[in-house]
């Protein structure tokens, strides 16, 4: 299962893959439409500008009119300057000051005219903004839509999972296909990610450009600045004109006449004036507009190149998760094969040591009972007696030895069956305890005793492990010459301890203690054993629900501790 799984999560990481490569091209595609749009905008700037030029031309005939006019306002003035030699030097005064006013007039429509095509260049590129505002949206909105297809497609191939669980084999072949794929799908996303620098390129060219438009809008606006100055100026002469021209009023009547017009065009001039400062007003809030939305366009165009570094980032952490999930596939699928050949070897061994038992069983049996015969006929003063009690010794231990190999077969097929009956444990620890003492002569046992219950339970294998936890704490404690018992009840559960005074066992194998066929490898040549006592006592304990655990000291002894509910759990 771990490998379908493995294999299913492969497939799904490709067409991710796969999805975020056809976004990127999308994504692409959307580019060259942009640029395309741009270029449509840039030959509407032309006629724009072409417009504008009509414009001036018009503007131009209009300032030769008023250039004729002028001129007639001249002529005029000299018929005036022969009735007096005053009028002639305010004549003079007026023509050069509307000279400088015509000059002035052509300064400001030549401006006026730069001014609209800035005006004309920035329109142009807010609708761009908007247009890739519309087109983010869009690509927003594909990208949700997108995602629910990935969900359903993830859906489907739940579905298409569980039928693949039958082709493993085709799995394999396809894994090594896809690997193949991937590697054609990262030459691509190489290829892509060129294609997205030479577009970061354009980007940063287009800002560029974007930068230019705004210093000249800005001396636009200081030269807007300074018509300003000059039209306050213009302001001030007319004002003396006006003066002048009452004055030349109280000379002559064709004087006032003359004036009159002047001041009429004065007028016409000053409202002009107005109508460019609120032009220029206009101008300088649009401008202000413009470069705000220029900066906006700026933190967009920052937001998508960043958007496009992590597709970059997220596109490499797949590959890298698609090569650990294959490492994995491969890891699990040897790991498969060693469990398989393990199991195998294991039911192999159960199989021999079941076979192995039964077949010791018999014959130990009768070697057991010619040696209590011969224990009875042989007088005790014979010299053979003590090889007789000897052989007995081993007997019991080759007993022992093949028990231990039938519980633990029973253990591992699962085949051990408890025998619940009620009894008194205390009964049951103090026989246990005496048997023990009988057969240990060096060892003193000292039984501290303080249970007065019915247990029930099966207490054949729970004499069992009292007697494997006495057997280990006289085989492993050859110095001292005690082992002490305690027993207890304590929060409705019968606690026994067994401790002594031996080698102790060291920290890094206190884990390992109820491992089968564990032993500490320093002891293991100098104490008899196989290592299945302890990891048997502690199958049997659990089996009655309870839990069996060490303390212990290097060279300074152990204590085991079994627990037991009163009230039965056993499986």
């Amino acid at each position: 299962m771990k490998t379908r799984n493995f294999s299913n999560e492969l497939l799904i990481a490709n067409k991710e893959l796969l999805f975020q490569r056809q976004e990127n091209e999308e994504l692409t595609v959307a580019l060259n439409i942009a640029n395309r749009e741009l270029l449509f905008q840039n030959e509407e700037k032309g006629k724009r500008a072409a417009e504008l030029i009509l414009a001036n031309i018009e503007l131009d005939f209009q300032n030769e009119e008023k250039e004729k006019r002028s001129i007639e306002l001249d002529i005029a003035n000299i018929e005036l300057a022969f009735q007096n030699s005053e009028k002639e030097k305010r004549a003079a005064e007026l023509v050069i000051a509307n000279i400088e006013l015509d000059f002035q007039n052509k300064e400001k429509a030549k401006r006026a005219a730069e001014l609209a095509i800035v005006n004309i260049e920035l329109d142009v590129q807010y609708q761009e903004k908007v247009r890739r505002e519309n087109e983010l949206i869009v690509a927003n909105k594909e990208l949700i839509f997108q995602k629910e297809e990935k969900e359903k497609r993830a859906a489907e191939l739940i579905v298409a999972n569980s039928e693949l669980s039958y082709q493993n084999q085709e799995k394999d072949d396809r894994a090594n296909e896809l690997i193949i794929a991937n590697k054609e799908l990262i030459d691509q996303n190489k290829e892509k990610e060129k294609r997205a620098a030479e577009l970061v390129v354009a980007n940063s060219e287009l800002l560029f450009q974007q930068k230019e438009k705004e210093k000249r809008a800005s001396e636009l606006i200081i030269a807007n600045a300074e018509l300003v100055f000059q039209n306050q100026e213009k302001e001030n002469r007319a004002t003396e004109l006006i003066m002048i021209n009452k004055e030349l009023i109280f000379q002559n009547q064709e004087k006032g006449k003359r004036a009159a017009e002047l001041v009429i065009a004065n007028t016409e001039l000053d409202f002009q004036d107005e109508e460019k400062r609120k032009r220029a007003a206009e101008l300088a809030i649009a401008n202000n507009e413009l470069i705000f939305q220029e900066q906006e366009k700026g933190k967009r165009a920052a937001e998508l190149v960043i958007a496009h570094k992590e597709l970059d980032f997220q596109d490499e952490e797949k590959e890298k998760r698609a090569a650990e999930l294959i490492t994995a596939k491969t890891e699990l699928i040897f790991q498969n094969k060693e469990i398989e050949r393990m199991t195998k070897e294991d039911i192999k061994k159960d199989e021999f040591f079941n076979i192995v038992s039964h077949e010791f069983k018999t014959p130990l049996t009768s070697i057991k009972a010619t040696n209590q015969l011969l224990e009875r006929i042989v007088n005790k003063t014979d010299k053979t007696f003590p090889l007789i009690l000897k052989a007995n010794q081993s007997i019991k231990r080759l007993e022992r030895l093949v028990d231990d190999l039938l519980d633990f077969t029973q253990i591992n097929s699962s085949q051990i069956d408890l025998n619940l009956i009620e009894f008194e444990f205390a009964e049951a620890l103090i026989q246990n305890v005496s048997s023990i003492q009988r057969i240990s002569n060096k060892h003193k046992i000292v039984l501290e005793n303080s249970i007065d219950v019915l247990f029930t339970g099966d207490q054949f294998h729970i004499e069992r492990v009292v007697t494997n936890l006495l057997n280990n704490a006289i085989k492993f404690s050859p110095e001292a010459d005690q082992v002490i018992v305690k027993g207890h009840i304590e929060s409705d559960h019968i606690v026994v301890s067994v401790t002594d005074f031996g080698i102790g066992v060291a920290k890094e194998n206190i884990d390992q203690i109820f491992k089968r066929f564990f032993r500490v490898s320093k002891t293991a040549m100098s104490y008899q054993g196989v290592g299945l006592g302890l990891y048997i006592a502690s199958d049997i304990i659990k089996r009655h629900g309870g839990t069996l655990k060490i303390e212990s000291e290097l060279d300074k002894g152990s204590t085991f501790t079994f627990c037991l509910p009163l009230k039965s759990k056993t499986t």
